[in-house]
């Protein structure tokens, strides 16, 4: 993974002498560490059971996170992407130590917290009528985000199975690039939002929550993802509690919740599922 890093860093001009800083290594280590082929280090790395799409999702949110030079949140972030990585080599080279449980983890107050209020509303009932197809993501900014980095959610889906709802990914900062998204624009003209949970989008939604509250702005459908975007950010100038968007070419109709907390947005979900 650093020797990934350190190629990947490299190509988007980042000094060798910032890239040894976050990597914890000399300046000359980073040049012999450049001397080796890029592939080389995916193909170890796929050796023990990490393919290249995963490597270069945890690779993605390390280096959006090292460019945006905030050094304590890579450090926590890398532990983090370390240890699933770690955890999956085991599972993959000693399936029979699946269920060990490492002792001494350090832990992020905030990934902490955001899987306590994940497990909350994992346990609404009723949920799994409101989730969308191709499933729905919990996103949260402990502060106002300036980037991608600065929201966990997760790195899969929240989705609906026989019963109820599950998910699948871990939570990490940067984990989510859609729904994040989508909560860093209408942060950006209301810097108290924290929350963002996205659901269907019908009819029945939409009148649902024009009664629990008329803060809804209504997009789309759109002919592309770039007008996606456009139109999301023009609502957000509105300062919305709902999203209904409409989808379009590729996009499925979504209603997107913003909340300064989870109880509110609990709160939200529990009347939108009783109707």
């Amino acid at each position: 993974m650093r020797g990934i890093l350190a190629h990947k860093l490299s190509e988007k001009g980042v000094s060798q002498r910032k890239v040894s800083l976050y990597l914890g290594v000399t300046q000359p280590m980073i040049s012999k560490i450049l001397k080796k082929p890029l592939n080389e280090y995916y193909d170890e790395l796929e050796k023990i059971g990490l393919p290249r799409d995963l490597v270069d999702h945890y690779i993605n949110i390390l280096l959006e996170t090292c460019i945006s030079n905030n050094y304590d949140r890579f450090i926590l972030t890398s532990f983090t992407a370390l240890n699933q990585m770690a955890l999956r080599a085991l599972c993959y080279t000693r399936n029979y130590l699946i269920n060990i449980c490492a002792s001494g983890e350090l832990r992020d107050p905030e990934i902490e917290y955001y899987k306590s209020v994940l497990s909350r509303l994992l346990g609404i009932r009723g949920l799994d009528r409101v989730i969308p197809e191709v499933g729905s993501n919990l996103v949260y900014a402990p502060k106002q985000p300036v980037h991608l980095g600065d929201v966990i959610g997760l790195t899969g889906r929240i989705v609906k199975v026989q019963g109820g709802v599950t998910y699948y990914g871990e939570p990490v900062y940067g984990g989510s690039r859609h729904v994040a998204r989508v909560l860093m624009l209408v942060s950006k003209y209301n810097p108290r939002i924290r929350f963002c949970f996205n659901i269907i989008c019908n009819r029945q939604i939409k009148a649902t929550v024009v009664k629990i509250d008329p803060r809804v702005v209504t997009t789309g459908p759109h002919l592309s993802e770039e007008e996606f975007w456009e139109k999301i950010e023009e609502a957000a100038k509105e300062q919305p509690v709902f999203i209904c968007d409409q989808g379009g070419l590729g996009l499925e109709p979504n209603t997107y919740i913003f909340t300064e907390d989870f109880e509110q947005l609990e709160y939200y979900l529990k009347k939108i599922v009783s109707i």
